[in-house]
């Protein structure tokens, strides 16, 4: 019998295979008797999730994403070697306005569990003496944090979701409908699939897809996607080696060390979030004045950086919301009651995945979380978005 002709009946389809969707299908599958499937036009991993610098850390300002990230960091170093996880430590530095904040943070992250510490600036350049600190700045370090590889850990969920029968479909999805009570969705070669739910994981493609199935432009969801550069450089003798990843609060940048010898830049300007352009038409290349610009502020950083060579830079986007923090609900409110989301991810998706994957299958199941009141998609219009501890500081959390 065809695949599509199948019965409908308690089927779960996840759309999107990057390591959100992917998390998500494992652990429905996991958390159900349910037939999963899990969509994706161009496979696992082909998304937003291959563009991902894939840090892995846990200096949040709120305490329910702070929670995410911390069992989320054990979740990857469970499973270093198959992620590729390597613990690098991050340094987190903030400006003299902010240390009042940080310190604060650091006590919070600190009653979770969290090893954070902070740091005199006399200490911190002892530590890492291919920093460069203001006298004034606050600084702290977090040592289990690091990085992974996004591809790696996509397809590692995949592949434990389709170990336990989930069918994985590469096909796009055209437009959702929901019909007589069924939740549908249609493909681009025409063909129908029907489910008792379906999950949107559909990252910077969300409004797009809604936008196909009929979906006025005021009833779309409060997404814009956003571009945001990476500048990638080789790192010049006396600093390369795996070297902690630096949060630069205090310039609104991050770099990230990537194997032995490259460095990846990227950027934490809130201006950047504003921006919305189409999914499919990304902006052609990164400007040589803003490679110029980035490059004068890593190198009043890191001072070695002067010498770095430039390797390559790219475009990643995100799908912001208002707060930068994500939309996990169901769509009822748009008249798609069989309908969920885990939208909206604003850069953090891939470090949360983990537990991304496990709140989506307690929204689906009708599991108690306070993640979901969290998460609502209506905090927007109730005038209740998320608090932010380093408010235009961008993605930050």
């Amino acid at each position: 019998m065809s695949y599509y002709k199948m019965s409908a009946r308690d089927r779960i389809i996840v759309i999107g295979a990057g390591s959100t969707g992917s998390s998500v299908a494992y652990n429905l599958k996991r958390a159900t008797h349910s037939e999963v499937v899990l969509i994706d036009k161009g496979g696992v991993a082909s998304g937003m999730t291959s563009f991902s610098t894939a840090i892995v850390r846990t200096h949040y300002s709120n305490e329910v994403v702070a929670k995410m990230a911390f069992e989320s960091r054990k979740f990857f170093e469970a499973n270093r070697e198959t992620l590729r996880f390597y613990k690098t430590g991050m340094v987190t530095v903030v400006p003299s306005a902010l240390r009042k904040r940080m310190e604060d943070n650091v006590d919070m992250l600190r009653r979770l569990g969290i090893r954070e510490e902070i740091l005199e600036v006399k200490e911190a350049s002892k530590m890492f003496p291919w920093l460069n600190f203001d006298a004034d700045e606050g600084v702290s370090y977090e040592p289990d944090s690091g990085y992974a590889d996004p591809v790696s850990t996509a397809n590692f969920f995949a592949r434990k979701a389709m170990d336990l029968g989930v069918k994985f479909l590469r096909e796009e999805v055209h437009r959702i409908e929901n019909t007589q009570g069924q939740a549908k969705i249609v493909l681009r070669n025409g063909k129908e699939i029907s489910g008792a739910s379906v999950i949107l994981c559909t990252n910077i493609w969300t409004n797009k897809l809604l936008s196909q199935s009929g979906f006025a432009k005021g009833d779309l969801l409060p997404l814009k996607v956003s571009p945001h550069p990476v500048v990638i450089y080789k790192r010049p003798n006396g600093i390369t080696g795996l070297r902690p990843v630096v949060n630069d609060l205090a310039n609104r940048d991050y770099y990230k060390p990537e194997g032995e010898s490259l460095l990846l830049g990227g950027n934490l300007r809130s201006e950047l979030d504003e921006a919305d352009v189409d999914p499919d038409k990304p902006p052609p290349q990164v400007p040589f004045n803003y490679i110029a610009d980035y490059s004068q502020r890593i190198s009043n950083r890191i001072p070695a950086m002067g010498n770095a060579g430039f390797h390559s830079a790219y475009y990643g986007m995100y799908d912001n919301t208002p707060d930068l923090h994500p939309i996990i609900d169901s769509l009822a409110s748009l008249g798609l009651p069989n309908f969920y989301c885990c939208v909206g991810l604003s850069g953090h998706g891939f470090k949360l995945a983990p537990s991304l994957g496990e709140i989506v299958s307690h929204l689906v199941t009708g599991e108690e979380d306070p993640a979901l009141e969290y998460f609502r998609l209506s905090r927007f219009k109730e005038g209740k978005s998320i608090f932010k501890g380093y408010e235009g500081i961008g993605t930050v959390g």
